[in-house]
């Protein structure tokens, strides 16, 4: 929720709390006793929303990921290791290209290359096992990396997922907090219509001024000061 937002909605939790105190005024006017209680139920949905939406993003995203991205990448640098032995012995070209990396060279470019890169490493070595076995390399080993692989895929489209969902509930707020708006606009009109104590009318207008919370200010007060004295008196 922006800070204009969130400054709304101190105005509109304020407005709430004082026509409590003065429902006296107002409780034997069904149009505003209606139109309070439907002021009070957005309120709540958009207040109810915003704490949906503050718990959509996961705290630790970034780092999780990144963790489960150089797991698979030190798997895999393992697997390679021992594949790159086979080849040598075989004298295997071709499967020597596909293995011999470094940690950056297989780790290099954009993450979903790499992850690209690690997976057909790990095809390779799934189609030519019974070879690889004497090179300490098995079947769990590579059952591992995969579920690896899973773990980040999935963490990457959990995250797509988090961003479509926030975005419609941010929407969701921002028409809510519209709907609202008309409500109060309405509320001011039958409080200023309905209502014959002054008091009780100023001490609404009061509780429905914004208060722009996490603004400097930008205009100040000229301190008043004594006009001189005549040095002449």
């Amino acid at each position: 929720m922006k800070q204009s937002e969130a400054n709304y909605m101190n105005m509109v939790q304020a407005t709430l709390a004082d026509l409590k105190n003065d429902q006296s005024y107002w409780s034997d006017e069904p149009e505003i006793v209606t139109e309070v209680a439907a002021i009070e139920s957005e309120y709540n949905l958009i207040i109810g929303n915003q704490n949906i939406v503050s718990g959509l993003d996961p705290t630790g995203y970034t780092k999780t990921k990144n963790t489960a991205f150089d797991r698979i990448i030190s798997s895999t640098y393992k697997l390679c290791r021992k594949i790159c032995i086979y080849a040598r012995r075989q004298n295997d070209e071709v499967l020597l290209k596909l293995a011999d990396h470094s940690m950056n060279s297989l780790s290099a470019g954009i993450e979903k290359d790499a992850i690209s890169r690690c997976t057909a490493i790990v095809i390779k070595a799934e189609s030519m096992l019974r070879s690889l076995t004497a090179y300490k390399i098995t079947a769990d080993e590579l059952m591992q990396i995969r579920q690896q692989i899973g773990v980040y895929n999935q963490q990457l489209e959990t995250r797509s997922t988090i961003k479509t969902n926030k975005s419609v509930s941010i929407q969701d707020i921002s028409g809510r907090l519209a709907s609202l708006d008309k409500r109060l606009t309405l509320l001011d009109d039958m409080v200023e219509g309905f209502i014959d104590d002054e008091e009780m009318i100023a001490r609404y207008k009061a509780s429905r001024i914004v208060i722009n919370y996490g603004k400097g200010k930008t205009v100040k007060k000229k301190a008043e000061t004594p006009a001189a004295e005549n040095p002449a008196n």
